[in-house]
């Protein structure tokens, strides 16, 4: 298998920081892996306290600078507290990944208020101020900062019931929304934000879909195969880079295929 991080030199990231939701499983722990093997001193963000006490203590075993911070995204005081953490304990915040989210996969008449309530709530709302709180802190940063929200292909050409549903598809869509909202707010400044767009992947997010339906999902794609975290912590590594210091407001397919099947 390709090494995704070969391309990115050593330390490419020594002296700066990243902020990463949803950094105990999945996109976000591989991403937090990704930048923490280039260097980058990681605060990982997740409501799961188990999951980030597991894997802050393997990533710290490497060398790598790592906090860990409890937080639910859904939660505008817990966001708070997870951003006064960082204001105390860091000298500055150069990036953001939100890979926070919920998956759901219900069809319409099983979908009710409560239900998109917290979709809405964790998807986009979380994202959004976790966003807001970042860009503060980055305005006031000399250098600016870099930011990227991971979306999805359902936000592009929607859910469907199977893998992810109307909520879902809707709080993905939005998100991509809110990422050129943003962008063409803070033009002119040093703050980048850009989006994933993920194409199915095999995480734990998506361990609700049957094995079956996941071989006939790769067999549909372009590539064969589903996605993995480290094909999108690679791409989100890019976003974040110098290299990548011309790319604004746009939206980053990583999908397989998927868009133009």
């Amino acid at each position: 298998m390709a090494q995704p991080y070969a391309t990115f030199a050593d330390n490419c990231y020594a002296g700066r920081s990243v902020f990463i939701t949803g950094a105990a499983s999945g996109m976000g722990l591989e991403t937090a892996r990704a930048f923490a093997s280039k260097g980058a001193e990681v605060v990982m963000a997740d409501r799961d306290e188990a999951g980030l006490d597991r894997y802050g203590a393997e990533l710290r075993q490497t060398g790598a600078r790592i906090h860990t911070v409890t937080v639910d995204v859904g939660n505008p005081e817990s966001i708070a507290g997870a951003f006064a953490y960082c204001d105390a304990n860091l000298a500055r915040i150069d990036n953001l990944v939100t890979c926070a989210a919920v998956i759901t996969a219900k069809r319409i008449f099983e979908q009710d208020w409560a239900h998109w309530h917290r979709v809405l709530d964790v998807n986009l709302l979380g994202t959004f101020f976790t966003v807001q709180a970042a860009v503060k802190r980055m305005l006031e940063n000399p250098d600016g900062g870099n930011i990227v929200c991971t979306a999805s292909d359902a936000g592009v050409h929607g859910g469907g019931g199977l893998i992810a549903d109307t909520a879902y598809a809707a709080s993905k869509a939005a998100t991509l929304s809110m990422v050129k909202s943003v962008a063409r707010e803070l033009a002119g400044k040093k703050v980048r934000i850009n989006a994933l767009n993920p194409g199915p992947t095999d995480s734990p997010m998506h361990s609700h879909i049957d094995p079956a339906l996941k071989d006939r999902i790769a067999g549909n794609l372009p590539m064969r195969r589903m996605g993995r975290p480290d094909d999108m912590a690679a791409a989100i590594l890019f976003l974040c880079s110098d290299a990548a210091s011309f790319t604004y407001g746009a939206a980053l397919d990583v999908d397989g295929g998927s868009m133009f099947r």
